[in-house]
């Protein structure tokens, strides 16, 4: 990219400290003034409650509720004034395939001082990422890996000395410091890295070469309960279709309760708690626990093209320079029941907000007249799945990603009322957070950073897939300090919805929900990408963030 000097814009400008480096020159930010237009409640409500009807069935990738909703967002994304964003089609294939496990024996464990059995769904959830019909892990030897994590850079290897390959791997969820009050540590002390994704711990068993990799289950370093991994990890699982057919994944990958990772610990004459917190420590070696693992399943498989749906408003003088808007529109489809026999995951929260806020965006951005950049409004697919269709896009862009300012991800809106702050996922990463503390000083709100890093909630969104490329994103919720009852207030709404409704049949609309915050909220959203459209600066992420060489390199070749 050619250096390009500040310009005398035809808004008022704000210039803030923050600074980027480009060919050795540090340019300041500008920030053009914004201001907010009424957004449509009538929008956000009556998107919302179609999408999360029962008639849209969950919202599965591949299903009737997948055609469904193609069509709504396709109508009100024309209706809204927005062009088709892939060239004269309004999508983009993202290729998956489904893998359903079907009669799914107990897990059974034998070679300890007695013989376990663990059933499916209650105590132990188990899929393949093979596409194989039948899958048998047979007598697999089992070997606890502490947290299963290879990182050279960082000095640590929980596999180092053991070879795991064949054999059934006991990993435990987040990372070796979780638990740490401070930021320090070999692992970001109190938040989470990759490492301690469950993504991650598949992968690296895999790259390992084991047969089965079982995560033990933890209520407060996963940061859902067992409720959560049951309805997520039944029905069918969506993964991207790969050439060999997954032959290089694990044949097996699962979840134990914690009590059932104790008892096989105790037949295999191990204390669970010991092993854990030796875990912890730097030099950990990995324990062959002496038992044998079994469990067995058919697949139902089949392979499906996806699709992201993508509409775009052309800018008026630079309209090769692209914003990006992205929130998924999946969610789990047929899960397990409530108690009432109620199976549909409905995803009213979790995500039909955030994708009915793209269509209630775009109607305002049309309405205020064609920025300079051209924005994007991407709906991604199979975000349930391990954010498949951001990942795609991302690695498959329409628009060219050295051409892509920023971005800016919504994914699941409180209904808990207006709010004194907002909280941002990986504050003071970018410097995306200046244009969101402007877009926010209007307000007299506040951006605070995520009071739980330690749930890695950074890499368990849509942003997370263009910050693996290099295109900073910014992803912020409505804060939990609320005008109405503060942090106690909000922390109590928060803690309803991930105990009663997160990822299960409960996350359903509610007429009387209170949208007051939701709106406050668009308006932000409406905001901050209105600023990066009308900027003629490139903002990046801050010095020394894991993701600005790979920014620097992508600018520096266009």
């Amino acid at each position: 990219m050619k250096l390009k000097m500040i310009a005398a814009l035809t808004l008022p400008v704000l210039l803030v400290s923050a600074c980027k480096k480009v060919d050795e020159v540090d340019i300041a930010l500008d920030i053009p003034e914004v201001t907010a237009p009424e957004l449509s409640v009538d929008t956000m409500k009556s998107i919302t409650e179609e999408l999360s009807s029962d008639a849209y069935e969950g919202r599965a990738p591949g299903t009737a509720g997948e055609e469904k909703t193609l069509a709504l967002l396709t109508k009100k994304f024309e209706e809204a004034g927005l062009e088709p964003g892939n060239g004269d089609s309004w999508f983009q294939d993202v290729p998956l395939v489904s893998i359903e496990a079907k009669d799914v024996t107990p897990l059974k464990i034998t070679g300890g001082s007695e013989e376990l059995s663990f059933s499916y769904g209650p105590e132990m959830v188990v899929t393949s990422y093979q596409e194989q019909g039948a899958i048998d892990v047979a007598d697999s030897d089992m070997v606890f890996v502490g947290y299963g994590v290879n990182a050279p850079e960082r000095g640590w290897n929980d596999y180092e000395g053991v070879d795991v390959k064949g054999k059934t791997v006991v990993i435990l969820v987040n990372d070796p410091d979780f638990g740490t009050e401070s930021l320090e540590g070999d692992f970001g002390g109190k938040a989470m890295t990759y490492y301690g994704r469950w993504t991650y711990k598949y992968e690296e068993a895999a790259r390992q070469g084991a047969a089965a990799a079982l995560i033990v289950h933890d209520t407060a370093p996963a940061a859902y309960g067992w409720n959560v991994v049951e309805s997520s990890w039944s029905g069918p699982q969506f993964y991207a279709q790969s050439a060999n057919g997954g032959s290089d994944q694990t044949k097996a990958n699962g979840w134990i309760q914690k009590d059932v990772a104790a008892k096989i610990f105790t037949v295999a004459g191990q204390n669970l708690e010991t092993q854990m917190a030796a875990a912890k420590e730097k030099g950990f070696k990995a324990i062959e626990l002496g038992t044998k693992a079994s469990v067995s399943f058919g697949n139902t498989i089949s392979k499906m093209d996806s699709k992201n749906v993508v509409g775009m408003i052309k800018g008026k003088t630079r309209p090769d320079e692209y914003v990006l808007y992205t929130a998924h529109w999946d969610h789990l489809g047929h899960c397990k029941p409530a108690p009432d026999g109620d199976d549909i995951c409905n995803g009213a929260v979790d995500n039909a907000t955030g994708t009915a806020a793209l269509v209630a965006l775009a109607e305002a951005h049309t309405k205020a007249g064609a920025p300079d950049r051209s924005i994007i409004f991407l709906a991604v697919t199979a975000e349930e799945s391990g954010l498949l269709g951001s990942k795609y896009y991302a690695e498959n862009p329409i628009y060219p990603l050295n051409k892509t300012v920023g971005g800016v991800n919504m994914d699941a809106f409180a209904m808990a009322g207006p709010a004194n702050n907002v909280v941002v996922v990986g504050k003071g990463k970018s410097q995306l957070d200046a244009y969101l503390e402007a877009a926010l000083k209007n307000d007299g709100r506040v951006a605070e950073a995520e009071p739980t890093p330690e749930k890695g909630y950074y890499y368990r969104s849509d942003h997370f897939s263009f910050a693996k490329q290099g295109v900073p994103m910014i992803y912020f919720d409505g804060g939990e300090d609320l005008v109405e009852g503060g942090p106690e207030a909000g922390a109590a709404v928060s803690k309803d919805y991930v105990e009663n409704r997160y990822h299960g049949p409960k996350d359903e609309y509610d007429p009387n929900w209170n949208w007051d915050g939701v709106m406050g909220d668009l308006k932000v959203y409406y905001t901050v990408a209105r600023m990066l459209a009308m900027t003629e600066s490139w903002p990046n992420w801050n010095e020394g963030d894991e993701f600005r060489a790979i920014r620097d390199k992508s600018l520096a070749d266009s």
